[in-house]
């Protein structure tokens, strides 16, 4: 029998990568956005998936394709999402003016986190778009599907995942022990931001899992989105997008060196040591300096943080510990 955990509305966006005009596949994709919004909560959840899609769904011999990480982004009200998913116009210094485009809503549906079989489950439906298209095959969103989802001990290091750490209070950090995952039995665990997942492809039909999904999700007003003004041609018909609105000209809201900028994310955009790691997400280890900069210009991190890593050796990194330690060299 299914314990439930908590239930809720799910959103999936993909962004585009910089200044993209048309979107064909994965390759012109930046990120996935997966959005958790709790009933009964006036919070909501925006995480990034590891490799730009959902994990396959394998029945048999496990395969790498079949798990995934995932990494809590930002956690505010579900309007505060909805206005992190907005489209940017920025000034550089070196790369001139860019662009991000708004993240692109590509399905919405109805989830549910709970205890089955000795692991956590997260479940989703859809309720649109009624048919999955390319736009769904693409990032790997079925129509309804199961996995297994577990929460990485932020004191151990797990290979493949990003170098960061979510603050958790002493109250859920006990919960790990010495254990490098462990199951979701409080939904509080989702909520820090930098906290990171393991989803492991279970199945694709709700009918193997013992539980019900009702109610209606209704993506644009719960994230406070003008309709009109987002393309909706892959939430509604399944099919690939691009970005149509026109970005707000940004300048940050403070002196930039103390991380004054809209979100609250002042240090992570500043060449401080959760800057640079911020920057970084998503490198995978050992790699080069070239694979450094590469990442953090993938992760739109600013001049200063570029600039930093373009000061560092030509060298062969294992960790980010490694990077942080020759950061420390160059200062």
């Amino acid at each position: 029998m299914a314990t439930c955990v908590e239930k809720g509305d799910i959103y999936f966006f993909y962004r585009p990568k910089v200044d993209t005009e048309k979107v064909q596949g994965l390759d012109d994709v930046q990120r996935l956005h997966l959005v958790l919004v709790p009933d009964d909560e006036d919070t909501a959840r925006l995480f990034v998936v590891g490799k730009k899609r959902m994990p396959k769904i394998i029945r048999g011999k496990p395969q790498s394709t079949a798990r995934e990480w995932m990494m809590n982004d930002m956690t505010g009200k579900p309007k505060e999402i909805g206005k992190a998913l907005a489209p940017l116009e920025y000034d550089t210094k070196t790369r001139g003016e860019q662009e991000q485009g708004e993240a692109i809503p590509v399905g919405e549906g109805r989830y549910a986190i709970f205890e089955r079989h000795d692991s956590t489950r997260l479940a989703y439906r859809l309720s649109s778009p009624e048919s999955p298209g390319k736009a769904q095959r693409e990032l790997g969103i079925l129509a309804e599907a199961s996995y297994i989802i577990s929460v990485r001990n932020p004191d151990l290091d797990v290979p493949g995942f990003p170098d960061a750490s979510p603050n958790y209070p002493k109250r859920l950090q006990d919960k790990f022990a010495e254990k490098r995952w462990i199951d979701i039995d409080d939904g509080k665990l989702l909520d820090y931001e930098s906290a990171q997942f393991l989803l492991i492809g279970a199945h694709d039909a709700l009918s193997e899992e013992d539980i019900t999904l009702g109610g209606k999700p209704n993506l644009f007003k719960t994230l406070g989105l003008k309709k009109r003004d987002w393309p909706t041609e892959a939430l509604e018909a399944g099919k690939l997008a691009a970005p149509q609105m026109e970005p707000e000209a940004h300048e940050p809201a403070g002196d930039r060196s103390k991380g004054g900028e809209r979100g609250g994310k002042a240090a992570r955009r500043t060449s401080s040591a959760a800057g640079v790691a911020h920057a970084l997400k998503g490198t995978d280890f050992p790699c080069s300096k070239v694979d450094l900069i590469k990442q953090a210009k993938a992760n739109h991190a600013n001049d200063d943080v570029i600039e930093l890593l373009d000061e560092l050796s030509r060298r062969r990194y294992e960790t980010m510990a490694d990077v942080q330690k020759a950061v420390g060299e160059v200062r």
